[in-house]
């Protein structure tokens, strides 16, 4: 069976301790993608999962290899980048809250 292959979108705290780990734990998942604009923790975290590394999510939510992608940023980027990707065909895991405005 082909893997499900996700990118991760932030690199921060909740993507070290619950996306990324759970991600690996599940035999049918494959981490293809990891992005941070702070490009030595993208660096880690893909050399550390045995991903692609990133600094630009426009960048990812390109690629034809990933099927979804888990949005893992600061509230104020949830909503735009979850929009791009899901614009660009991709599954996508929010954190929440999904907007910090009605705006």
């Amino acid at each position: 069976m082909e893997k499900f292959k996700v990118a991760v979108i932030g690199c921060g705290s909740i993507a070290q301790k619950r996306h990324l780990p759970e991600y690996q734990a599940n035999p049918h998942v494959e981490i293809a993608a990891v992005c941070d604009v702070v490009e030595s923790r993208a660096e880690e975290m893909a050399k550390k999962y045995g991903a692609k590394a990133f600094t630009d999510y426009g960048e990812v939510v390109k690629l034809d290899e990933v099927d979804a992608v888990s949005v893992c940023l600061p509230n104020y980027l949830h909503a735009p980048v979850t929009i791009e990707s899901l614009n660009a065909g991709k599954h996508v895991l929010c954190e929440k809250p999904m907007a910090v405005s009605t705006e």
